[in-house]
């Protein structure tokens, strides 16, 4: 079993979101978690390093079929967490994840505006009322910025990661090293 620690905010994570997800769907044990690495209210301009890393990327990118751009700006991410707990309830985590993230890195959408965020539930078959419900629970935001303070307690520094053997290693690899891992 793989666990991948993933955010937003990162374009390796979207890439290995993808590519995970791809693979769990062909029957490789995956589980994966959210956390907001940031853990602040501000969204914040798109640095120098996150565009390097969109470069980095492009060609996994490519290989997964994303089409990742340059978003306006990083949002905060834990109220989107706070819907991603709603659709993994629903047996809606995988649909929500890609949405989530070609929302942000194809779409440049504002994922800090919380009827955005209800709007891309609902396309993803999420009941609104439940949604809006759980993005309005401070406490739901306080047990994403819990976990993701317990997670780094636990080594998880950054974004993506994965859990494999009890071990932390990089999230985004290639293909065969990640099939070699969950084996």
């Amino acid at each position: 079993m793989l666990t991948l620690f993933h955010d937003l905010p990162r374009p390796a994570s979207a890439v290995a979101v993808a590519r995970l997800e791809r693979l769990a769907a062909e029957g490789l044990a995956v589980a994966f978690e959210a956390l907001e690495i940031v853990g602040i209210d501000l969204t914040l301009p798109v640095t120098d390093d996150v565009r390097r890393e969109l470069a980095e990327v492009a060609d996994d990118a490519a290989a997964e079929g994303l089409a990742l751009r340059e978003p306006p700006a990083l949002p905060p991410t834990g109220l989107c967490h706070v819907v991603g707990a709603v659709a993994e309830r629903a047996g809606a985590g995988a649909a929500w994840r890609t949405a989530a993230y070609r929302a942000l890195w194809q779409e440049g959408a504002d994922l800090a505006d919380r009827a955005v965020l209800a709007d891309l539930a609902v396309d993803v078959g999420l009941d609104r009322p439940e949604v809006e419900t759980a993005l309005a629970d401070r406490l739901a935001l306080a047990e994403v910025r819990r976990r993701t303070a317990q997670l780094r307690g636990e080594g998880v520094g950054g974004v993506p990661t994965l859990l494999a053997h009890r071990t932390l290693v990089p999230g985004l690899l290639d293909e065969d090293d990640l099939r070699a891992l969950a084996g």
